[in-house]
């Protein structure tokens, strides 16, 4: 399988838990301790192969991006390509991989949320790239939480598995999205990142060619990776080593300053 050279980067969310910082910014344009929340998640690039980055961005944002990276190419990241794509309605984040599949059909990449900060040495985004050339298959990060927030993510059912210097890999058996604490097979959710391959994102444009309409956050990516194990296909998850600070929100934003300016 190809090696993995392009990042997907979801950034049309509206950001309503952030208003008032977000009534003028993109959501991930939000500056922390000084910088965008996006550079966080760009920086994680530098030790990879990555060479292109695809911004999925909603329309009314577009020319923002579209000038925040004419800045940046000028400086530390003059060395990537950038394509920007925009997402019409926010049908989910498998229905914004769709809006660059094009550009994305013949090769597996990776996807970042850039509202998931995730403090590790080296970052995650290196060691995620590493466990797929090894596994040649979709690899999502994985992370244990507490019981009252299970509710909130895609948590997963698991088997451990081996692989030569690979810690806290699991095979995937089934994704139950959002579910009630007492239906939920783990505490390991889905959090903040991907490796996907072609077949997935074939899987997400079928799903895509069944639905009439398309409504808000209809089409996921854990719909097409399901899909994946129902077809005996193989997915893994990563537990990953590290803090992962979560942005969503004023208070989760001041919590991670907090946290960023202690490293210090």
């Amino acid at each position: 399988m190809k090696e993995v050279t392009k990042l997907v980067l979801p950034v049309a969310g509206l950001g309503k838990r952030l208003r008032p910082l977000t009534l003028k910014t993109p959501k991930n344009l939000v500056k922390v301790c000084g910088r965008p929340l996006i550079e966080y998640v760009l920086e994680e690039i530098r030790e990879t192969r990555i060479k292109e980055v695809v911004l999925i961005t909603n329309p009314k944002q577009r020319e923002q991006f579209k000038r925040y990276v004419r800045g940046i190419q000028k400086g530390r990241f003059d060395w990537l390509k950038f394509h920007i794509c925009t997402q019409p309605i926010l049908g989910g984040d498998g229905h914004a991989l769709l809006q660059a599949y094009d550009i994305l059909k013949n090769e597996p990449f990776a996807v970042r949320f850039c509202d998931d900060i995730v403090v590790s040495d080296p970052p995650v985004l290196n060691s995620l790239l590493d466990i797929f050339s090894l596994i040649k298959a979709p690899v999502t990060l994985l992370q244990r939480v507490s019981d009252k927030l299970v509710p909130r993510f895609g948590v997963v059912k698991v088997k451990r598995v081996k692989f030569s210097g690979v810690r806290n890999l699991y095979k995937i058996v089934d994704v139950v999205e959002k579910p009630p604490l007492r239906e939920a097979p783990s505490n390991l959710t889905i959090v903040g990142g991907y490796v996907i391959t072609p077949k997935v994102l074939m899987n997400l444009k079928r799903i895509a060619g069944t639905l009439p309409l398309i409504t808000d956050d209809a089409l996921r990516i854990a719909t097409a990776l399901e899909i994946e194990l129902i077809a005996g296909g193989r997915v893994y998850g990563w537990e990953f080593f590290g803090t992962r600070l979560d942005c969503g929100t004023l208070e989760n934003i001041a919590k991670t300053e907090e946290f960023l300016e202690n490293m210090e």
